[in-house]
């Protein structure tokens, strides 16, 4: 099995949807990128995504930190979150646990955050599911990517 990093390395394109009860659903293009540091167990993530007119919706960036099978993510995001995660990735996948949520005090008041990729060869499905206001971890946004060329 080749590590997390290895697999992910380089930028992947891809469209998604949006939902969550208390918006009208929505569709999007992103863009990931992700860039192995040398010599170390640490990877550079970026995020962007936008509408169908190229109307910028949302950005993050980050660090995927791998150890073996065990991997921790941390996030920033200009919407006042920060992220940081952990968990295995197995089966070519990673089911990312929430190990804080920090949040500034012009932020929404999400609860918790989950995310969920799974990297098979040159496609990359990602999921994310939050909690804010009377939903209990609710599926937000799913996106299937390709690796660019």
């Amino acid at each position: 099995m080749a590590s997390l990093l290895d697999a992910l390395a380089g930028v992947w394109q891809g469209r998604g949807d949006g939902h969550y009860p208390t918006i009208a659903p929505f569709e999007f293009a992103e863009q990931l990128t992700f860039t192995p540091l040398p010599g170390k167990p640490i990877g550079d993530y970026r995020q962007r995504s936008w509408r169908e007119d190229g109307t910028p919706l949302h950005v993050e960036c980050g660090y995927l930190r791998v150890d073996a099978d065990r991997v921790e993510l941390m996030i920033a995001q200009p919407t006042g979150f920060v992220e940081v995660h952990h968990g295995r990735f197995e089966h070519s996948t990673v089911e990312f646990g929430i190990t804080a949520l920090g949040r500034s005090a012009t932020a929404l008041a999400v609860a918790t955050i989950r995310r969920r990729w799974q990297v098979t060869d040159d496609r990359l499905t990602t999921d994310l599911w939050m909690s804010y206001g009377d939903v209990i971890d609710g599926h937000h946004l799913r996106a299937d990517f390709r690796r660019a060329v």
